[in-house]
């Protein structure tokens, strides 16, 4: 074979190698499984109940809240209403979240815990969830954008409480849904108490009407979120 001949050949196995390559560079991201996840939610408030938890799967350019941004009417159903099905049905909808998951047992009590199971594909590794904090106006308990861990290391992230900054916080009985101080989970928002603020960090409740700051109060993270990967 020629000189020539050789340098021809030479460069044609490069060129595939090359081209081998770059197939194995992006298969791995392709061919990545999902993966299953138990996410557990534990009331660490004295005296709060909490919502069962929306628990979404979702990539990095999205997030269930925002600190200083407006909250999403699916959000602000969650934290004046109860309204779980609501944020469930708005994270559905948007392209950039996988799958979404809600608590099992209904609400959760002080010192209780609730979980479910949420799977992650390509795209979707971060966890977020929020759940209302039941005796307050527009209170919710939250975790933002959790890088979802494949190692199989079970992650604990602690959550603190937040306000949707849509309804004046009276903490009037009149003015909270039926399970601060009864049963059952109902409730509409009233337009005469409408805030048309952002997202913040909770004051806490400050007793003045009926809620008392000693029971329904929280001092630090009112939620301890621990996730691990199932299979």
């Amino acid at each position: 074979m020629t000189a020539t001949g050789k340098l021809i050949n030479t460069t044609a196995l490069l060129a595939l190698v090359a081209m081998l390559f770059a197939l194995v560079g992006t298969a791995p991201a392709q061919g990545t499984p999902e993966r299953t996840y138990k996410v557990t939610v534990t009331n660490l408030t004295g005296g709060q109940l909490q919502t069962p938890f929306v628990v979404a799967a979702h990539s990095g350019s999205t997030s269930i809240f925002e600190v200083g941004s407006s909250a999403s009417a699916g959000l602000q159903s969650l934290a004046e209403n109860g309204g779980v099905p609501d944020l469930v049905a708005e994270l559905e909808a948007n392209p950039r979240v996988g799958d979404v998951a809600v608590t099992g047992g209904g609400i959760i009590a002080p010192g209780g815990s609730a979980y479910a199971l949420i799977t992650s594909a390509p795209g979707a590794r971060k966890v977020s969830v929020a759940g209302m904090l039941i005796c307050t106006n527009d209170g919710f308990a939250a975790i933002d954008s959790v890088q979802l861990n494949a190692s199989g290391v079970t992650t604990v992230v602690y959550g603190y409480a937040y306000d949707a900054g849509t309804e004046l916080n009276t903490e009037a009985y009149a003015d909270l849904v039926p399970p601060c101080d009864g049963s059952g989970m109902s409730g509409t928002s009233n337009p005469a108490l409408a805030e048309n603020g952002v997202v913040q960090p909770h004051d806490g409740i400050l007793g003045i009407a009926d809620l008392n700051p000693e029971i329904h109060g929280w001092s630090g993270p009112v939620i301890m979120v621990t996730i691990e990967l199932q299979g």
